[in-house]
């Protein structure tokens, strides 16, 4: 249900009068801090790194897949709204760009604003969730694998193609913490680190998460 409604609304917004299809190679910026915010970007297809600025250094905030709004900045009720962060495409991307007065336009339709909502309401939980999980990193890391991993044709695996860097920068934590999360997701037999990307057994990820909320609810 919630991947028919992702999939829902990336048919909706290619159909907006206007409405551009941007293509982005790993590593390109899509948009920098600052920058003019003409229109509110969806992702039809690949991972996107959002991002911010601490004093004179980058930091990796979230991710976006499928589905997710990117560059709200631009419904900001300011004569020139600015982009308060970055994005960058961490896989290949596409990317369905609509400007804020399309945007508008289309949510007077109620079918089009519940789509929307429903995508703003996912990312708020995607926050809420990931700051819960933060304490127990393996876990953390679980649920990055069920959230944004990308499936294998006909398996039950996810890959997660995000550097551990970046991976540290979202969690907060070191290098080394990273490595015992893994360490113990490997134990687990939940994932394990293939050629520096984290690969999930979906069935063990989904059993991992559900005895951490059913400890949670004791």
């Amino acid at each position: 249900m919630l991947k028919a409604a992702r999939e829902r609304l990336v048919e909706e917004v290619k159909g907006l009068p206007g409405t551009l299809v941007v293509t982005h190679r790993p590593g390109d910026l899509i948009f920098q801090d600052g920058a003019f915010a003409s229109g509110v970007y969806l992702v039809a297809e690949g991972l996107v790194l959002v991002g911010g600025y601490a004093p004179r250094a980058s930091r990796a905030v979230a991710l976006a897949g499928p589905g997710d709004l990117v560059g709200l900045e631009a419904w900001r009720s300011a004569p020139l709204p600015r982009y308060s962060g970055f994005a960058r495409a961490l896989t290949p991307t596409t990317l369905l760009f609509a400007t804020t007065d399309a945007w508008a336009r289309a949510l007077d339709r109620p079918p089009f604003r519940e789509l929307v909502l429903s995508a703003l309401a996912r990312l708020v939980l995607d926050r809420w969730t990931l700051a819960l999980h933060r304490d127990q990193p393996e876990r953390a890391l679980a649920w990055m694998l069920v959230r944004w991993g990308e499936r294998a044709d006909g398996g039950g695996e996810v890959r997660l193609a995000v550097p551990a860097a970046t991976l540290t920068s979202i969690l907060g934590v070191s290098r080394n913490a990273l490595r015992q999360a893994v360490t113990r997701l490997g134990e687990l037999d939940a994932a394990r680190s293939v050629n520096g990307h984290l690969v999930g057994d979906l069935r063990r990820l989904h059993d991992l998460l559900e005895e951490s909320l059913t400890a949670s609810a004791r």
